[in-house]
């Protein structure tokens, strides 16, 4: 998975090395941040928010209803990191995999918002 901080630090350093050949000596600390970046992302264990306008509750069962789009994802271990998914890609989790969310659960949190009131 390539994080919005490997992506820019891809892209500045490929632009750079178009500009100028003799920047690669000094771009390799970047390469070697990215690639940090990219390790840490693959070692992470993430949590996801999902929105949406309302939900369904009934028989063990909750729905929600006019989930967004994007599904946010963040980790702090082994390093920071922040961002956002489809929906759409998020939603294969539940099933598909050895570790997905029906072979193992996840620990979950339901909060509500109702005006002012949480």
């Amino acid at each position: 998975m390539m994080t919005r901080r490997s992506l820019m630090t891809a892209a500045t350093l490929l632009a750079s090395l178009l500009v100028v050949p003799g920047l690669a000596r000094a771009a390799e600390p970047a390469k070697k941040e990215a690639a940090k970046t990219e390790e840490a992302a693959k070692q992470a264990d993430f949590l996801f928010v999902q929105n949406a306008q309302g939900i369904h509750y009934a028989d063990g069962k909750l729905i929600l209803k006019g989930v967004s789009p994007t599904t946010i994802l963040f980790a702090d271990r082994p390093e920071r990191i922040a961002g956002h998914m489809a929906t759409a890609r998020f939603v294969p989790f539940w099933s598909k995999g050895k570790d997905s969310f029906l072979a193992d659960p996840p620990n979950a949190t339901l909060s509500i918002v109702n005006e002012d009131q949480v």
